[in-house]
């Protein structure tokens, strides 16, 4: 089961292909449902090219009482994303997801992440209520 994580969790985006894995941060992140995590990406970044060719993934979570790993596929869901047509949805159907807290660990803080200017905000803010919508519309 995929953790619920707070808005505004970074997660580590991994993907590979022939020279071996890739990571990337990835800051616009909603949990559909259990087994359903949606992110959004730029339509010319790697790692999207990487998950159309390759769709196995993992996507690290890290955040306030959160430490896990979300494997599985992904693919395209929104492309581009309705209400935030400047990314591509992207949804990871998680076949695995590894906790890596143990009762002796805990994670107090994960990365704070903001945009240095006012548009670039309303930018996130859109990006991620376009992803709420998505999972709403793309239930099962």
């Amino acid at each position: 089961m995929i953790p619920r994580f707070p808005v505004g969790t970074v997660g580590v985006l991994a993907t590979i292909d022939a020279d071996g894995p890739h990571a990337i941060p990835v800051s616009a992140l909603h949990r559909a449902d259990d087994t359903r995590l949606l992110l959004a990406l730029a339509p010319g970044r790697g790692s999207l090219a990487r998950l159309k060719a390759t769709p196995a993934v993992a996507l690290t979570l890290i955040a306030p009482r959160v430490a896990a790993t979300v494997r599985g596929p992904a693919a395209v869901v929104a492309d581009p994303l309705p209400g935030a047509e400047f990314v591509v949805g992207v949804e990871v159907l998680a076949t695995a997801v590894d906790d890596a807290l143990t009762p002796r660990t805990l994670i107090d803080a994960g990365v704070i992440w903001r945009w240095t200017s006012v548009g670039d905000a309303e930018r996130d803010d859109a990006v991620r209520a376009a992803l709420v919508r998505l999972s709403a519309g793309a239930a099962g």
